[in-house]
């Protein structure tokens, strides 16, 4: 357990160090004070921090994962493409837990980004529109239904973005891990991301297509109520991702446990 832990501090120190990984996390931080600024100077600004954070919800959440999946498709195609592979394989740990190491630092530096981005976003909203109680946030979900309890509210849909973001890197990481191609992986996820809920809409009168990766993705739906397939639940989206996410893992494991290494 010791030799995991310190190889996930490794890992960790890897993604941190990274020029690219200190320009993402700058550019998140000036998108929420570029927001603020807008809003601000918007004839209908927000009215309070919880409602700013709510509005720019979806330009938070796309700019997060985009960065979650540049570091999970990097992270083994830059030890081919370093030639470090093979140092990282003789020393005495096992392949899955060099694997597990560099999947765990890859969600731990997401989930960061996420929970950072979404505390600043609310200092940054009460800098500009007040620090108010929760009970005066008048939050408007999709469906155009209000919020009437905030904070656990936000909290359900932070942990459905991460479940989101989750599989995203997963994927990532899984062609990254299969192909050692980083271009491939980041190409794949975001054409997958835009066009798998196009291809749920024309499919969505098929019975069939509830069983789609993309059509369970957003757990926001049922919460919000903008379900385009029918029959979708909660629990059945839920139990649908964890099938794709296991699969996903142990082809994954599977593939690079058994592959022979050349660097």
């Amino acid at each position: 357990m010791s030799k995991l832990i310190e190889c996930i501090k490794n890992e960790n120190l890897k993604i941190y160090s990274r020029l690219g990984t200190k320009i993402m996390v700058g550019t998140l931080i000036l998108a929420v004070f570029v927001a603020g600024l807008i809003h601000n100077y918007l004839p209908e600004s927000p009215a309070s921090m919880w409602e700013f954070l709510y509005v720019n919800l979806e330009i938070y959440v796309s700019i997060i994962v985009l960065y979650a999946v540049i570091i999970a498709a990097g992270n083994i195609p830059m030890e081919f493409s370093k030639g470090t592979i093979k140092l990282l394989l003789i020393r005495p740990i096992s392949r899955s837990k060099v694997l597990l190491s560099k999947y765990i630092a890859t969600v731990s530096f997401s989930l960061g980004m996420l929970v950072t981005t979404f505390a600043l976003s609310l200092l940054v909203g009460g800098i500009f529109f007040g620090f108010d109680p929760p009970s005066q946030a008048n939050l408007i979900t999709m469906s155009g239904s209000p919020v009437e309890n905030v904070i656990p509210h936000l909290i359900t849909v932070t942990a459905f973005i991460f479940i989101d973001m989750l599989m995203m890197v997963t994927i990532a990481f899984m062609i990254s891990t299969i192909f050692h191609n980083s271009a491939m992986a980041i190409g794949l996820v975001v054409l997958l991301r835009f066009a798998g809920p196009n291809i749920v809409i024309v499919l969505h009168q098929y019975d069939w297509a509830k069983y789609i990766l993309f059509a369970n993705l957003n757990l926001r739906q049922h919460i919000d109520g903008t379900s385009i397939t029918e029959g979708l639940t909660l629990s059945f989206s839920v139990i649908t991702l964890a099938i794709y996410f296991l699969i996903f893992v142990i082809l994954t494991w599977w593939i690079f446990n058994k592959r022979d290494i050349i660097a």
